[in-house]
């Protein structure tokens, strides 16, 4: 079929009311919602490869390489995207293909250390193609991280100074690794934040919804799977960056609205929601007629988080707003709405939930 531009899709989706027009978009661009399977199997055959060659081209059993084939099986780490890039000697553009379109992840960060020595690495593969490029990404990852002493030392950045554009066409333009170890030592405030947006983000939201101010009491209040207690904690202290479908999900939980949810996976780096994504398209559809249906909604966070406050004058004003604006419905009566809207259009659209509610990494 001709290409489809996502921004066309996008439109589309949010533009649609009913389920029924949902399934049309769905059943009309099914090309669109590719493998992982199909993707392996496209790389096999380009390069007349054997499940074996592949394997040791890239440092995977060749069991490995078959399950993700036969039984379709997606890696379950960003590092193992990051392994197959890099032992596939992928460019900078496929690299961040694999890891957004089939990992959920961020595409490669140039504020954060290890995606910056990833990017090096990109840039710099050695000539001669016997040598692991995995290999070398891992050393120079140990070697900085030691340097710098990065994990455990966030600290409160206002505002990042250097663009994230700026950096990486540094970084692409080296010379050596010398120059690559100043450019660290230079920006280390840089890399010791990464991801400070996100952060902040979402404790935000967490303070916004009553729960303790703490990850600890959002877990146990909204009955999630301890993991994502244990996922806040390595971004916050690690900036390890949650899978794309586990943030989106905390966002649900967090009964985020369509234009938070996007401006969260923009502060992690990442795409804001896909409609060429079966489980996104849905989510996408529920979220946008829940804004227009229900503004208030939308008006709830926007004026919870923006004016957030230990000052009790200031929260009381807040809420006298938020009362004005929403008229019938309270604060407490919607908080379940998002969830509830999601689950209820997968149910009709005959979709596991499990497939975005999911409590397992």
């Amino acid at each position: 079929m001709a290409c489809i531009k996502t921004i066309d899709m996008y439109e589309q989706v949010i533009n649609c009311e009913e389920i029924d027009e949902l399934k049309e978009i769905i059943n009309k661009y099914s090309p669109y919602y590719s493998a992982w399977r199909d993707y392996i199997n496209d790389i096999l055959l380009r390069n007349s490869m054997s499940y074996e060659k592949l394997g040791t081209m890239c440092g995977f059993s060749k069991n490995t390489i078959k399950s993700w084939v036969k039984d379709n099986k997606v890696p379950k780490s960003r590092e193992v995207f990051i392994k197959l890039g890099l032992g596939l000697r992928c460019n900078l553009h496929e690299m961040n293909y694999i890891l957004q379109r089939y990992g959920k992840y961020p595409k490669l960060y140039s504020k954060s250390l290890e995606d910056a020595i990833c990017i090096y690495v990109i840039s710099h593969y050695p000539k001669d193609e016997k040598e692991n490029a995995y290999k070398i990404y891992l050393d120079m990852k140990q070697k900085f991280l030691e340097e710098i002493k990065v994990k455990n030392k966030r600290k409160f950045l206002t505002e990042s100074q250097n663009k994230t554009v700026d950096m990486e066409n540094k970084i692409i333009t080296m010379k050596d690794k010398e120059e690559f170890a100043s450019f660290i030592k230079s920006n280390e405030v840089e890399f010791m934040n990464s991801y400070y947006k996100l952060v902040d983000y979402i404790s935000a939201f967490v303070r916004t919804e009553n729960l303790g101010s703490s990850y600890h009491s959002l877990v146990v209040g909204k009955e999630m799977d301890k993991g994502y207690e244990k996922m806040i904690s390595n971004l916050k202290n690690w900036g390890e960056v949650p899978n794309r479908r586990r943030l989106i999900n905390l966002g649900i939980t967090l009964n985020m609205s369509l234009v938070e949810i996007n401006q969260m996976l923009s502060y992690a780096n990442m795409e804001k929601l896909c409609p060429k994504d079966k489980i996104e398209c849905i989510i996408l559809f529920v979220l946008a007629n829940i804004d227009v249906t229900s503004p208030y909604h939308e008006i709830n966070h926007a004026v919870l988080v923006a004016k957030y406050t230990e000052n009790r004058e200031i929260k009381q004003q807040c809420n006298n707003l938020l009362t004005e604006l929403i008229g019938l419905k309270n604060s407490d009566e919607i908080r379940e709405d998002v969830e509830f809207y999601v689950k209820n259009a997968l149910e009709s659209l005959d979709i596991d939930e499990e497939e975005i509610f999911t409590h397992n990494n």
